[in-house]
């Protein structure tokens, strides 16, 4: 939370990725989307910060995240727009390269 706070301080839009490595949605969502070429230079492009939290041993931190968005599980993606307040963008459970493009397109 301290680290979130603190890039969006700075300015950052800030992309949120809650996943587990017993989570089969997040496995396939980090193979499309989140590992690839593609999505590294849109947040170069965006100026964005990846923040990766890993819940596969329940850590207290991402427990308090989740049920902050009244997630009941990961993965939990959320956008944070630079210059925007408020408790950031929530986006579906799978994801897409345009779902992930149109979440940090500048507006």
């Amino acid at each position: 939370a301290e680290r979130l706070a603190g890039l969006r301080a700075e300015g950052r839009s800030v992309f949120v990725d809650m996943g587990a490595d017993w989570c089969v949605t997040c496995k396939v969502n980090e193979r499309a989307v989140l590992h690839t070429d593609a999505f590294r230079d849109l947040l170069k492009r965006s100026n964005a910060v990846l923040m990766t939290g890993d819940w596969t041993n329940a850590d207290p931190a991402i427990s308090a995240f989740l049920k902050d968005y009244r997630a009941v599980g990961v993965p939990l993606y959320v956008v944070f727009r630079a210059g925007e307040n408020g408790s950031g963008h929530v986006l579906p459970a799978v994801l897409t390269q345009g779902i992930v493009e149109d979440a940090l397109a500048p507006r």
